[in-house]
């Protein structure tokens, strides 16, 4: 339910109503329209409202695929909201529906190279001339690498935002050969609209029976006969080294390859400082910025979490995911810290 309906329904739940047996009662705000209906029934000695809203839309209108055939509905749009969306294919045709984006709130911080990449793709939205200027698809990519619960998700988020508020949309992709079929019809419709795609933990698409179809859906989605203009594609990754050789090293796919890594004692600081919101003392959060050295943000976030809002202890915390930070899959073995550009292969840094 979005905001403008909550102030709707509390607007007419704030209204007195006389009970005399059946009033009608219009309402709009923002656009939405609803009516009340107030009926109140004297059922066992007492009166009881039997009330009912009706959310209404002032743009309804007919649908039709062919033009022959049509079919009312109760909303019309002749633009797709700015949101993030996924893709649902099904007998009665192709959808784009709403998601939520699962995250905390966002949040610049120092150490992580939110402002770079903000910055780069502002510019990457104000060059769309120069692109058309010499005849190039105006179009690029990010990858973020790195351990699970460093910021990469946080920092797809911030770039979400600006979209959004481009009046843009966002394409949350788990499969490439829905994304061509969706992306190539919503560009008919929408021409020029900006479009971000979202490929969150990529690898993992490519896994399973049906991964080496997606492998070449793909290089077509990205730089192939299925791609399109004015778009941002962001892919983050766990396993980097299993995409390297087709999509990482490859140019005209990901021009920006950021690795993410353990946060530096500033990004852990501004962090905590920023959560704690000044329940704990700064001399405590000094200690704790010296103590949880090698934890990412996740682990920070449940550091906050079980003291603010369920009174765990914080030494008690600490030894638990320091103990759980000890398993991590992904290897960090030269102690990388804060974020790097560029992806080096373990072969060409030296590792064994």
């Amino acid at each position: 339910m979005n905001d403008e309906l909550q102030k709707l329904l509390a607007a007419i739940a704030a209204e007195d109503e006389a009970k005399d047996g059946g009033t009608e009662y219009s309402y709009e705000l923002g656009g939405i329209m609803a009516q009340k209906t107030t009926t109140w029934r004297y059922i066992e000695g007492e009166w009881r409202d039997s009330s009912q809203i009706h959310i209404k839309n002032e743009q309804k209108g007919w649908v039709s695929e062919t033009g022959s055939r049509f079919k009312a509905v109760p909303v019309v749009k002749d633009i797709l909201p700015p949101d993030i969306y996924t893709f649902l294919a099904n007998d009665h045709g192709h959808f784009y529906e709403k998601q939520l984006f699962p995250t905390d709130e966002p949040i610049l911080l120092p150490g992580l190279p939110c402002e770079f990449i903000l910055d780069r793709i502002k510019r990457f939205w104000e060059a769309g001339d120069e692109y058309k200027k010499y005849n190039l698809v105006h179009k690029t990519g990010i990858m973020l690498y790195g351990a699970p619960g460093c910021g990469k998700t946080s920092i797809v988020r911030l770039l979400c935002n600006r979209l959004l508020e481009m009046g843009g949309v966002i394409f949350s992709i788990d499969s490439f050969r829905k994304a061509s079929v969706f992306v190539s019809e919503f560009r008919r419709n929408e021409p020029n609209r900006p479009i971000l795609t979202i490929q969150e933990d990529i690898e993992g698409i490519f896994e399973g029976q049906e991964g080496a179809d997606e492998i070449k859906s793909a290089l077509s989605f990205l730089d192939g006969q299925d791609q399109t203009g004015n778009i941002v594609h962001v892919a983050t990754s766990n396993r980097p080294e299993f995409i390297a050789d087709r999509f990482i090293k490859r140019p005209g796919r990901f021009d920006l390859v950021i690795g993410i890594h353990e946060p530096t004692a500033e990004t852990r600081a501004a962090y905590l400082k920023h959560v704690c919101r000044g329940q704990i003392p700064e001399e405590k959060l000094k200690e704790l910025v010296e103590k949880t050295e090698g934890l990412g943000l996740a682990y920070l976030r449940e550091l906050a979490a079980s003291f603010l809002c369920l009174r765990v202890p914080l030494d008690e915390t600490l030894d638990r995911l320091r103990a759980n930070a000890k398993t991590k899959v992904f290897e960090n073995k030269n102690k990388s810290m804060g974020y790097t550009v560029g992806y080096r292969s373990k072969e060409e840094k030296g590792i064994e």
